[in-house]
């Protein structure tokens, strides 16, 4: 009630006499909170101090204050303008011409002082609480509780990991990224953290290659999953590289810390996946929600026996009528992650190699839930499809469907590197059909991550009993629902 009465009072007081009045208020003694509950406040106060907006067309003087109080720093006034200081860690100059900045020289963790044309127009542009937020970032690479020394040592393996890590050229296509062992390393700017980019979907690639588009583009930074490196303190002694004049990864180095890879986005991971990490990892990864991979693709989809979906192929070909067993979507040990914590600075190589091949899984699975949604516009008729039963869990995804020859059963892996491995059986033997077949149908589903595409070449119409279904148009608006289930109705011959 206290703090309530501080709030509605809040928009008469600046921000100094707001904090004055919220600590004035928590010492009294008729204050209920205990000691934790006013610690709580206190950093919630903190925390808010750094997300301040700071108003252009506010004064310079009261600028420029809350820009230093926001990133923890002091600010002086100088002969050519202002000083903001952070010690060992940043220091802003800024030049004042005609009560505006006229320039802005950043220097960041005591190395040499330079110009950023990037900083300048923001504040040009009256950006000034962009302008904070992009400090803050760059300072967040090396966490503020870390040792000194351990600072140093974590900076000086950041060093060596920006020497080794190749700067893709202008001309090189986005298929590189998925050749190379480390991906593509996007090098800091003034005011942007290095990026390491890991995967790019087949879908993406061809979408980019029909506007003859084969390099990576500036608008592809903020679209394609990356991680930014940072580094956090830890329990444990940990090794880390340091330069070495032949250009070999030497771990002479060592520090309480934990290297930390920032997910651009939250990553969806199955429970198998994540012990995978776990066994290169310092610490657990940060996670933002348990959840079922499968289910959690289906959107708000209620799933209460096995589901059911039917492709949506153009013109007269034979669809496929999928039924996905129930079981597939009942565990809750999956989960979307953001924050990875290395034990060793050189293992991100193999956190690329799994964010891969999980990314690769996910997409395999979604692919038949993209063939499988209802155009708009599309009107109810009667298909011809294959019924195929689908099972789904991280070591194998299996389909199944009976042929006039002989029932076969579909079984995709993991295979080697970041490369799914296809194999198709006799169902009830479990004798091999052919090794061309394995070797087309593993070369097609690599080349398209997709299961519907991939099956085209594994069965056609000819080669099955059709059953007539069909296809009704769903009630709400596909437009705003991804993806729901068809329901089929079958009409016996």
């Amino acid at each position: 009630m206290r703090m309530e009465q501080v709030r509605q009072a809040g928009a008469k007081l600046d921000w100094a006499s707001f904090g004055q009045a919220v600590r004035r208020n928590l010492q009294e003694k008729r204050n209920t909170i205990d000691a934790d509950g006013r610690i709580d406040v206190l950093k919630s106060l903190a925390f808010m101090k750094t997300k301040l907006p700071i108003e252009a067309d506010a004064p310079m003087e009261e600028k420029i204050r809350i820009l230093a109080e926001s990133l923890g720093c002091t600010h002086v006034r100088t002969t050519r303008g202002w000083t903001i200081t952070k010690p060992e860690e940043l220091n802003v100059d800024l030049t004042i011409k005609n009560g505006e900045v006229d320039t802005v020289v950043l220097s960041f963790w005591e190395e040499a002082a330079f110009y950023s044309g990037e900083a300048t127009k923001m504040l040009h542009k009256g950006e000034w609480s962009e302008l904070r937020d992009r400090l803050a970032s760059m300072l967040a690479v090396y966490n503020k509780d870390l040792d000194r020394n351990d600072r140093k040592t974590c900076k000086a393996a950041m060093d060596v990991l920006g020497s080794m890590l190749k700067t893709m050229n202008a001309d090189e296509m986005y298929t590189s990224i998925q050749n190379n062992n480390y991906g593509y390393y996007l090098h800091r700017s003034d005011l942007r953290q290095g990026r390491l980019y890991y995967n790019v979907e087949p879908l993406y690639r061809r979408v980019r290659s029909k506007h003859h588009t084969y390099s990576l583009q500036k608008e592809d930074w903020d679209i394609l999953p990356f991680f930014e490196f940072s580094f956090v303190p830890s329990d444990s002694v940990h090794a880390f590289p340091e330069h070495n004049p032949y250009g070999e990864w030497k771990e002479t180095g060592s520090a309480k810390a934990a290297v930390c890879l920032k997910l651009s986005k939250g990553v969806l991971v199955s429970e198998p996946t994540r012990r995978k990490l776990h066994e290169i990892s310092a610490r657990s990864t940060t996670i933002q929600c348990y959840t079922n991979c499968y289910r959690y693709l289906t959107g708000s989809v209620l799933i209460k026996d096995n589901l059911k979906m039917i492709t949506q192929f153009p013109g007269e070909c034979t669809q496929h009528h999928y039924t996905i067993d129930r079981s597939s979507f009942t565990s809750e040990g999956d989960s979307v992650i953001t924050e990875i914590y290395l034990k060793r600075l050189q293992d991100f190589h193999k956190v690329i190699e799994i964010l891969r091949k999980e990314a690769m899984h996910i997409s395999i699975w979604e692919s038949v839930l993209a063939d499988c949604y209802e155009l708009q516009g599309l009107e109810e008729r009667v298909v011809p499809a294959i019924n195929m039963f689908v099972n789904l869990s991280r070591d194998m995804i299996t389909v199944r469907f009976m042929t006039k020859y002989a029932p076969i059963r579909v079984c995709i892996r993991d295979g080697v590197w970041i490369e799914a491995k296809v194999e198709v059986v006799n169902d009830q033997t479990g004798a091999k059909i052919a090794d061309r077949v394995d070797e087309l149908l593993t070369r097609k589903l690599n080349e398209t991550w997709s299961i519907p595409i991939m099956l085209t070449f594994a069965v056609s119409g000819e080669d099955c009993a059709l059953e007539q279904m069909k296809v009704p148009l769903r009630e709400e608006n596909p437009e705003t629902k991804l993806p729901t289930p068809t329901k089929i109705i079958v009409h016996k011959n």
